[in-house]
């Protein structure tokens, strides 16, 4: 079996075999793997972002909530479907991010 250690060669951008088979890893994508990991990190923080924004609205929805069915109880249903829709095309948007 070939030596599986690997070490990060100073001439590529990426790794090699220790054992001298064939070169994997980094190098096969160049340049364009700084540019897919900085594409991947603003992704997750745009989706983090979108989530933080919807968990606030989302919380000032239900607080709106629960003074509204203070103040006029019989419209609780009403309210209670529009936080509850709100919240779970939210939650879609997020997961489709």
């Amino acid at each position: 079996m070939p030596n599986t250690l690997t070490r990060y060669s100073s001439n590529s951008t990426g790794l090699s075999s220790l054992s001298g088979g064939s070169s994997y890893g980094l190098s096969e994508y160049g340049g364009n793997f700084t540019k897919a990991f900085a594409m991947t990190n603003l992704h997750e923080q745009s989706r983090a972002m979108l989530a933080y924004n919807a968990l606030e609205t989302v919380g000032a929805m239900s607080a709106m909530e629960a003074y509204l069915c203070q103040v006029a109880p019989s419209g609780a249903h009403r309210y209670k479907l529009i936080a509850d829709v709100y919240a779970s095309v939210a939650a879609r948007a997020i997961a489709e991010w």
